[in-house]
């Protein structure tokens, strides 16, 4: 059983840290976010491609530009 939930958690933590967000706007901002800083790197969605970036000031809060 504690094969099984080592996995689990082992897979838990891999699926985060490759989170991408669907819009630029997400990739910096709560409540996935919330951690994002000026300069931080991010990815999100963009016509069925990923975009990656980083987190910049602009349209209302923290936004990610190519």
């Amino acid at each position: 059983m504690k094969f099984f939930s080592l996995i689990a958690t082992v897979l838990v933590v891999a699926l985060g840290v490759s989170a991408t967000a669907p819009d630029p706007d997400s990739a910096c901002r709560c409540p996935n976010n919330c951690s994002h800083k000026n300069g931080s790197s991010c990815k999100f969605f963009q016509d069925g491609n990923t975009l990656s970036g980083s987190c910049v000031d602009g349209n209302g809060g923290l936004t990610c530009a190519t």
